[in-house]
């Protein structure tokens, strides 16, 4: 038998944590002030901080927010990131 899947919050923090560390500084430093401020609260580790806050959210605001962050940060990655063949 399969082990159950960690809760949603903590998959989708998990997500986010790898996109936003796709992102190299000083870019990745306004990203975590961004998503600071956006959170409402300091975000220092970003699996279970991440995931606390989406917890929190629940529902759809989980899902909103999880796609906004996701879409900033493959924004900030596409313009500063580390990957080759960025603009």
């Amino acid at each position: 038998m399969a082990a159950p899947l960690p809760p949603l919050a903590e998959r989708l923090a998990a997500e986010l944590a790898v996109e936003i560390d796709q992102v190299k500084e000083p870019y990745r430093s306004n990203l975590l002030a961004w998503l600071n401020g956006l959170a409402g609260r300091e975000i220092v580790n970003l699996n279970g901080d991440l995931a606390s806050w989406l917890d929190e959210l629940g529902g759809a605001l989980m899902i909103d927010q999880y796609e906004l962050i996701r879409i900033v940060c493959q924004e900030a990655e596409q313009y500063f990131g580390t990957r080759r063949g960025r603009r």
